[in-house]
């Protein structure tokens, strides 16, 4: 396959789940967060149980949990915050990353990916507004730190492991530890025609397809244009919203936004070398 190929595969990846922010946080207006995830994840497991082996069960529940918290935050958060800066903030997870798998396996933290947090956080603050982070950016960071350490955890055990097989156990364990607290949380749950669209959306497109996608794209071109493209998602997240939700930003907010951008794409190509 053609690198230009698997490079508009990966922005086809990057579009979908940029589509999900707005998609959720519509259907939050009907589904309770920890319910949606449960009914989400259980019901995309399905289409990777012919994948799923036993040998990967116990590495994709750990990993799973840290997935389970990254979107446990992000769901809940989209109560509180646009899809837009949940969507850019959400991407710095990528920049996080070196940050955790530092703190978990003293893997060596250069200078660049130090100022690389320090500029993400930095356009985290204006794009909250210029006046501090509000509950639902604080729960989209600490969706953004969930992610980085499932991502760090992946890269230490998954290269002896079967993608597929992980990924699937990994959706197991958010819908399975999304359960108890959707019992005792949930205040509505209404089945609806969007909620289909919603978890088509999420489930069959976001979770199921995409991954497939990136994993077989990813295998055709290079790291850094992976990176670079999939940090996209933010952007496409702020042009959904903006089309379905009407969310404008102001010009500190477009700013901050610039500063996210260049962090994550800054760590892209830093990886690359």
């Amino acid at each position: 396959m053609k690198r230009i190929y698997a490079d508009l595969g990966l922005l086809t990846v990057a579009l979908i789940w940029g589509a999900t922010f707005p998609v959720v946080k519509l259907a939050l207006d009907y589904i309770s967060p920890f319910a949606f995830n449960s009914v989400r994840f259980l019901l995309t497991f399905l289409l990777f149980v012919p994948f799923v082996r036993r040998g990967e069960f116990r590495a994709g529940m750990m990993i799973g949990f840290a997935s389970f918290l990254g979107y446990a935050f992000q769901t809940v958060g989209l109560e509180y915050t646009t899809a837009t800066n949940a969507g850019f903030i959400t991407s710095t997870y990528v920049v996080l990353t070196p940050v955790v798998a530092y703190l978990l396996y003293r893997e060596r933290l250069s200078k660049m990916e130090i100022a690389s947090v320090v500029l993400a956080f930095t356009g985290i603050y204006l794009l909250s507004g210029y006046s501090g982070f509000n509950y639902g950016d604080i729960l989209m960071i600490l969706c953004a730190i969930a992610f980085a350490f499932e991502i760090a955890m992946i890269s230490r055990y998954a290269k002896e492991l079967n993608p597929m097989s992980l990924a699937g156990w990994q959706v197991f364990a958010i819908g399975f530890f999304s359960v108890f607290p959707a019992m005792v949380t949930t205040t509505r749950f209404e089945f609806n025609s969007y909620m289909l669209i919603a978890l088509a959306i999420t489930g069959l497109l976001a979770t199921f397809l995409a991954k497939i996608l990136q994993n077989y794209m990813q295998a055709h071109t290079k790291s850094v244009d992976a990176g670079i493209i999939l940090s996209l998602e933010g952007v496409f997240s702020h042009i959904f919203a903006a089309a379905f939700l009407g969310e404008m930003l102001t010009l500190t907010q477009y700013a901050g936004v610039l500063l996210v951008f260049v962090a994550v794409i800054s760590i892209s190509v830093l990886q690359d070398r």
